[in-house]
């Protein structure tokens, strides 16, 4: 897909909310040896995520994020024209939960409203949309919404996920300016063939849920689950974004003239450490420049951009104008990566639901 260039655009301001059960992954999980616990934890990077309760949807995490954001900015929900919700855990299979998020954020009943069935790549994919309904329908503001709750899509001794997948919710204000240097750019990839490298299999119409589906057993891959849960090929994963990703990145910075001493920070999908460090290292990207919030709420899918931003803006980011480069890449096969400067966001600290 071409870049594509969106001018007078800007963030004004993103929160992010995670639940506040925190699971460690070096004592909550006791199926698996402690030793075993510590190699895990050493090569994902995550000590602890943030799991649910049945009760707190993705929506909830969001409704909270959006809520402290308009708060802060001291912005009607009137005043939100559209809202995308990037989310993989929506509340319902019908209707989308950005219509259900319209009433409960008091927005107006002339905002637009839909779901974007995205996971890892959801915030930039969500980002692209919001910038083109401002370019292309004239809106002034969107709210986009990113958020899962995938610890409700995985089987709680399956090795393969449980380790590494957290819930958690953000709120993105993207607002339409008159000033030109404004602007976002974006590039989006997708790759179908390997949709089934991450996928749930059953639960859907091509395979709805049956008894058989629902039954747990031990995978081929060793894992402990049902086709109802979320599968991850782990390596096929780990060679895609090493190689597609990558390669995605440097062409996009190449054909744009970024060197790396243009970018204040590289903003990636927090999939685990060992996987974003090398990503990080083959783009030559000093790790003082790549931000991380997986040790503490672990690989939160469409969540995962934007709340690492908001986990670091107080401490590792100083204030003021600063160029970001991120990264989203997983669940279709689909990846993407945007160019945006942000300018004294607002960008409060992140709470608990």
């Amino acid at each position: 897909m071409a870049k594509s260039v969106f001018k007078g655009i800007a963030i004004r301001g993103i929160a992010g909310a995670v639940p506040g059960n925190k699971v460690n992954n070096l004592s909550d999980h006791d199926f698996c040896p402690e030793d075993e616990c510590k190699k895990i934890v050493e090569l994902t990077g995550v000590s602890e995520y943030r799991k649910s309760p049945v009760d707190i949807c993705s929506s909830d995490l969001c409704e909270a994020s959006a809520k402290q954001l308009l708060q802060g900015l001291e912005m009607d929900a009137q005043g939100i024209e559209a809202i995308i919700f990037a989310t993989m855990t929506p509340d319902y299979r019908v209707p989308s939960t950005a219509c259900v998020l319209q009433d409960r954020l008091g927005c107006s009943m002339s905002t637009g409203a839909f779901d974007i069935n995205m996971g890892c790549s959801g915030y930039v994919v969500g980002l692209y949309n919001a910038c083109a309904l401002m370019r292309g329908a004239g809106l002034k503001r969107v709210l986009l919404l990113a958020g899962d709750t995938q610890t409700k899509l995985c089987y709680e001794r399956d090795k393969n996920v449980v380790f590494l997948l957290g819930d958690a919710g953000t709120a993105t204000l993207i607002e339409a300016t008159e000033r030109p240097e404004d602007r976002i750019v974006i590039e989006l990839f997708t790759d179908g063939s390997r949709y089934d490298r991450l996928f749930v299999p059953a639960g859907g119409f091509r395979n709805p849920s049956s008894e058989l589906t629902r039954e747990v057993r031990e995978q081929p891959d060793g894992g402990i689950r049902a086709a109802d849960h979320l599968y991850m090929d782990g390596m096929e994963i780990f060679k895609f974004s090493s190689t597609d990703v990558v390669k995605s990145i440097k062409a996009y910075m190449d054909s744009e003239q970024i060197t790396v001493e243009d970018i204040d920070f590289l903003v990636l999908h927090q999939a685990n450490k060992f996987m974003t460090d090398k990503i990080a290292r083959k783009l030559k990207f000093p790790l003082d420049k790549v931000p991380y919030s997986l040790k503490v709420y672990g690989n939160t899918g469409s969540a995962s951009i934007p709340l690492t931003i908001v986990h670091n803006y107080h401490e590792m980011i100083p204030p003021g104008k600063k160029r970001y480069l991120l990264s989203g890449f997983g669940v279709g096969l689909s990846w993407g990566t945007a160019d945006v400067v942000l300018d004294r966001i607002y960008c409060p600290p992140t709470i608990e639901c």
